[in-house]
């Protein structure tokens, strides 16, 4: 029998039932020298999110409610604006939650949330809350949890939210956000191995531009299996994560058939924590996400990488995201540190080449219609350094990416690029 979860005592006092949390984050950031197909020179922009949270906690289920209004300023008439940076005022949740416990089993526990909600699934790569990217995936629909001390397990269905401005993207002029036509669903299941070891099994659907003719819809199954284990001092760490998409890609053309979607992912990392001053943590990293081996044949082989985030993986977002899981092969090695309780750092070090060159470098817009004979883009370093003045309440980050330009840039006639951001955020 399921049994929502009550607290022992009536709630009387305000603070017990209603919290309110607020949360600012601005960011200065600066690129030097473009390396988009289209764009010279150097960009800036300053990335303004305010996010105002409330929710209203009762016996049987509780209400939230969260308003989010994320901006840019100071950019040029040339710069990659579009939903991913901007958001002006809207709501971001307006959801309510049941908890649940008893179900099947006495330690079972969990919920089932029905509106508009933001959520982390798994390691982040497919479905996230977005952190550092100035916009917030939301989604409408249902979601529910269950629990207990060994596995999870998390469903839901939804259609994404649509956000969208009045007018250019550079005016910051609010328009309501909508709900999307289309479909992304998913389930994940997640059990511990042993205390250290973790497994985790995901299949993610998505039926996307439901509102177009019929051949230029994409329809796919996302199969995902990861095997984990969490940095420790003193231990080994690793992160394997393998994926296979399959389904129907848009038409070549409007009088076309759908074409077959076959893509693939896979994430290795591993490295040691060591018990040492600085607390230094080194990993080896290598990502692997398809490309499409001739975009005029009759088979889709790019990976869709739904609503995950880059950040954690491939450097900044902002004016920067340059690479992402998409037509990428990209090996590497990171070293973590924190100088002091409050400060933690990392530097690190990739080198990105196209998984197939013959796509060309599908986030900075450059195409070309065959193999320009090279597939390394490059080098890049990057260091992140967070300094948590007052820990959950204000942190300054800061961070610095080079290129250093590689074979495939040189044939583009592009160059290195260095991109700079420090940023603030408040939290009440």
């Amino acid at each position: 029998m399921v049994h929502f979860s009550a607290v022992a005592e009536p709630i009387s006092n305000p603070s017990d039932w209603l919290k309110l949390s607020f949360e600012q984050q601005s960011r200065m950031q600066h690129l030097d020298e473009q390396f988009r197909a289209g764009v010279d020179g150097s960009d800036q922009g300053f990335e303004w999110r305010n996010t105002l949270k409330a929710e209203v906690i009762r016996e049987k289920f509780s209400i939230t409610a969260e308003l989010a209004d994320m901006r840019t300023y100071l950019t040029d008439s040339d710069s990659p604006l579009d939903s991913l940076i901007s958001n002006p005022l809207d709501i971001l949740q307006a959801n309510v939650t049941m908890p649940l416990s008893n179900l099947f089993k006495e330690e079972n526990r969990g919920f089932i949330r029905f509106g508009r909600f933001t959520m982390d699934q798994g390691s982040r790569r497919f479905v996230a809350r977005n952190r550092f990217r100035n916009t917030i995936n939301s989604f409408a629909g249902v979601q529910a949890r269950l629990e207990n001390n060994r596995t999870s397990m998390e469903l839901f269905y939804t259609r994404p939210t649509k956000r969208r401005v009045s007018g250019d993207w550079i005016d910051n002029d609010p328009r309501i956000d909508k709900q999307s036509k289309d479909i992304f669903w998913g389930a994940y299941i997640t059990t511990k191995l042993t205390e250290q070891d973790s497994l985790q099994l995901y299949l993610l659907g998505a039926d996307e531009k439901r509102d177009r003719p019929a051949n230029q819809r994409f329809e796919v199954l996302t199969t995902g299996a990861r095997l984990f284990r969490n940095p420790i001092p003193k231990a080994w760490h690793y992160d394997l994560e393998s994926v296979y998409q399959f389904g129907d890609a848009p038409a070549l053309d409007k009088v076309s058939q759908q074409i077959d979607h076959r893509a693939k992912y896979f994430h290795l990392s591993f490295g040691y924590s060591f018990d040492a001053s600085w607390q230094p943590r080194v990993s080896f990293l290598y990502h692997y996400g398809s490309g499409d081996k001739d975009p005029l044949d009759d088979e889709s082989n790019e990976l869709d990488h739904m609503f995950g985030v880059p950040r954690p993986d491939f450097g900044p977002t902002g004016l920067f995201r340059a690479f992402q899981r998409v037509n990428t092969s990209s090996p590497g090695i990171m070293l973590n540190f924190q100088p002091a309780t409050n400060i933690d750092a990392y530097v690190r070090w990739q080198r990105p080449s196209l998984a197939e060159s013959a796509q060309g470098w599908r986030t900075t817009r450059y195409k070309h219609p065959g193999n320009l004979g090279e597939d390394h883009l490059g080098n890049q370093f990057e260091t992140r350094v967070r300094w948590h003045i007052m820990p959950n309440r204000l942190t300054i980050d800061s961070g610095y990416v080079w290129i250093d330009a590689g074979p495939y840039m040189d044939l583009v006639d592009k160059g290195d690029s260095h991109y700079f951001y420090v940023q603030t955020i408040l939290r009440l």
